[in-house]
């Protein structure tokens, strides 16, 4: 199944038009039987807040392709990803990375595509703020230039977190909720903004550096990158390799993938390694040197070294703590 979203259309609209149903009274589009089950629900809290929440599984596979036709820099995008997603499904063997549990924020001139594979749970978040809405939320100058691309007209930008406790405890809430239903706009609209407020507090971590513009094809070029080394756990990223591959020079690639992902190619390959082998080491029950050579490692000391760097046990402790 495919749904292309383009010329102003909405998301929403698209799917229910896809799966030739309608919105009901509380503005939820119900995924008929013979599609799935599940269902999609939009607020409309002002008109520079919106949201949208996915709680669903398909039958089919879902593609959907965003494209601007116009540039449309007066809102910034929102999504968390994959919400029901648990450590151990996220960090599989073979990591899928369309299933990770993250957060994007971009800016609404940029194109996206999104694979939702089938009999896969889907539960997200997605929030639409206008800029100017989002200034008067923020109030002050904070001084980041990643705050002030995020509230600028002029420039096309993406960023992506995972998934911090913080925000997965606040989007479990708004999906398990029993609110009354005269409550429900005012529920979500707080934990609307709390989700906002929470996420660009990870943000404001990052070094303060310059951000360049973006444009779809870079985009699509480092996620490209990202899955390619995501999906080789087993062996370090040979940047002039991956350079070629992107066709960019190797000091673009290094800044664009630390400008959207917020840490050096390298460190967010480490990262996933070790997330990999912890979860080899639990949930699989491997052996800690049938982990390491299974990741690529021929030295064993090493391996336990940057396993208690990132985890921060070693990894025999951690396999026993289970």
């Amino acid at each position: 199944m495919e749904i292309l979203i383009d010329d102003g259309v909405s998301l929403f609209k698209r799917f229910a038009d896809r799966l030739n149903t309608a919105v009901d009274a509380t503005g939820k589009v119900i995924i008929p039987a013979q599609f799935g089950k599940g269902y999609l629900q939009r607020f409309k809290f002002s008109p520079g807040l919106r949201m949208m929440i996915r709680d669903y599984e398909l039958k089919e596979d879902l593609l959907i392709k965003r494209t601007t036709a116009q540039v449309e820099t007066e809102k910034v995008i929102v999504i968390f990803h994959n919400l029901s997603v648990s450590e151990s499904e996220n960090y599989n063997s073979g990591i899928k990375t369309n299933l990770l549990q993250s957060v994007q924020i971009f800016s609404g001139n940029i194109d996206a595509e999104m694979f939702f594979p089938s009999m896969i749970l889907i539960k997200s978040i997605v929030i639409g703020i206008d800029i100017d809405y989002l200034k008067e939320l923020l109030k002050v100058d904070y001084g980041n230039n990643i705050i002030g691309t995020i509230t600028s007209h002029h420039q096309s930008f993406l960023f992506e977190e995972q998934l911090p406790a913080g925000i997965q405890k606040v989007a479990h809430e708004m999906l398990t909720s029993h609110i009354p239903d005269k409550l429900t706009n005012f529920y979500y609209k707080v934990k609307a903004e709390e989700l906002l407020c929470l996420l660009i507090a990870e943000l404001l971590k990052r070094e303060n550096t310059t951000v360049s513009a973006l444009n779809s094809n870079d985009v699509q070029t480092i996620y490209k990158i990202r899955d390619t080394i995501l999906t080789q756990l087993d062996t370090p990223p040979n940047l002039d390799a991956l350079a070629t591959v992107a066709n960019f020079s190797k000091s673009k690639l290094k800044r664009l993938f630390k400008q959207i992902f917020g840490i050096s190619l390298f460190h967010y390959y480490q990262s996933f390694r070790m997330q990999e082998a912890a979860n080899l080491l639990r949930a699989h029950k491997l052996s800690v040197s049938e982990v390491g050579f299974r990741l690529g490692f021929s030295n064993m000391s090493h391996f336990t070294r940057l396993f208690e760097e990132h985890i921060g046990v070693k990894p025999k402790r951690w396999s026993m703590e289970s």
